[in-house]
Order: structure tokens, then C-alpha cells, then sequence
């Protein structure tokens, strides 16, 4: 059963990301394949908070530090965080904003997003394309 008020949220990558000259720079560097994982990661943990790398605790807002995005992404090493989140800061990829929070630079044409609701109908009208393909021409259970 879907949750209607659920939101489901998801990155958008362009087919030249890998050519694009900061996403090349980075997979030239020793690192590099590790740096691209944790941008991406990162992406995945803003796409429902705007770009913005925050928790909130109540009514507080807790910008994420190093040590904090090292606890969530798990798989790397605090020197490998520290030199990426620089070199994504460099390359423009990552900025800082108010209250020291970093933002995803260029969130707003990466991320994609439809509620429960949304994502129930959309599958029913591809279920029914499907089903409609499938009749012959002029039957009774064409739509």
C-alpha cells in the first residue's frame, strides 16, 4: 500500500556527468573514484532538504561538519573527506552558506520528487498503457 503523504525523492544525473571537466578532474586524482561516490552520496542525503547539508533537532538547526558527514557516509576516511569536500568546494560543486551549512551547488536541476499519490497514479496509467498495447485493435477492452 503506497502512503500518500510519503515523498519519494530522487537524483537526476545528465548522460555527460563523468565528461563534465570537474567530475574528470576529480576521477584523475589517486581518490578520485572515492570523491565522486561520496559527491554523490551527498547529494542523496540533501535531496529532501533542498541541497543543504543539515539535521535538525527540534526547532535547531545543526549544520553537518566533517566529522558528522564521515558518520554518514561510513565508507570513508576522515583525511579522504576533508581533501573532497576542499576540492568540491574548488571546483564549485559544494559552497558554504549561512550558518557555516554546505549547500550542492546547481541542487535544484538534480534532484526530482513526486508524493505517494503521485507515484501510485503514474503506475496505474503506465499499467493501463500497457494493457490498452496489448488488446487487439477495435475490442471491447480497448480504451
Amino acid at each position: 500500500m503506497v502512503t500518500k503523504d510519503k515523498k519519494y525523492y530522487w537524483i537526476k544525473l545528465r548522460t555527460d556527468f563523468f565528461s563534465k571537466e570537474e567530475i574528470d578532474f576529480l576521477l584523475s586524482q589517486e581518490n578520485g573514484c572515492k570523491y565522486i561516490v561520496l559527491y554523490l552520496m551527498l547529494c542523496l542525503i540533501t535531496a529532501n532538504k533542498k541541497g543543504k547539508l543539515y539535521s535538525k533537532l527540534g526547532d535547531v538547526f545543526i549544520p553537518y561538519d566533517i566529522n558528522k558527514i564521515v558518520r554518514d557516509t561510513k565508507y570513508f576516511s576522515r583525511d579522504t573527506v576533508i581533501v573532497a569536500m576542499e576540492l568540491f568546494k574548488k571546483l564549485n560543486l559544494i559552497y558554504t552558506e549561512e550558518e557555516n551549512c554546505f549547500r550542492i551547488a546547481g541542487f535544484e536541476n538534480m534532484v526530482g520528487s513526486e508524493t505517494g499519490w503521485a507515484k501510485q497514479k503514474r503506475e496505474q496509467r503506465e499499467k493501463h498503457k500497457l494493457l490498452r498495447g496489448q488488446c487487439p485493435p477495435n475490442s471491447p477492452l480497448e480504451i
